[in-house]
């Protein structure tokens, strides 16, 4: 059990470390592949950030390419923009370099307007 909670806790610390924000993932079950140097969440994830909170119901964190995917119906999500929390859902979330890209049934709600589309791109902050 110790073994378990001590490789689990290295391999968070190891993905925070790859990429250039610090963020917490929380799942029902994980996985972890290291010859693909994957981890996969699965069943209630949550995902917090300084940039972005989402809940979905599969994420995959690639530490080769530092790329973060995930997957629901839909994923819940809000990200702040110019101090304004704005809210939406997709079926597709993806984060490359401080970029989210939301695909599938995207809908996001600002200032009390809805904006629907099938695919969105925001930078979440510029890259260092």
């Amino acid at each position: 059990m110790f073994y378990r909670s001590f490789l689990l806790f290295l391999l968070f610390l190891l993905a925070s470390k790859a990429f250039s924000n610090e963020y917490e993932i929380q799942a029902e079950v994980v996985e972890i592949d290291t010859e693909k140097n994957l981890i996969k969440y699965l069943e209630k994830v949550t995902f917090n950030s300084n940039e972005i909170s989402f809940k979905a119901n599969k994420l995959i964190v690639n530490q080769n390419n530092e790329q973060i995917e995930a997957s629901g119906s839909p994923i819940e999500l809000s990200f702040r923009e110019n101090g304004e929390k704005i809210n939406g859902q997709a079926n597709k979330l993806q984060i490359i370099q401080n970029t989210l890209f939301l695909r599938d049934n995207v809908i996001i709600f600002r200032q009390g307007n809805e904006i629907k589309t099938q695919e969105v791109k925001i930078i979440l902050r510029e890259n260092d």
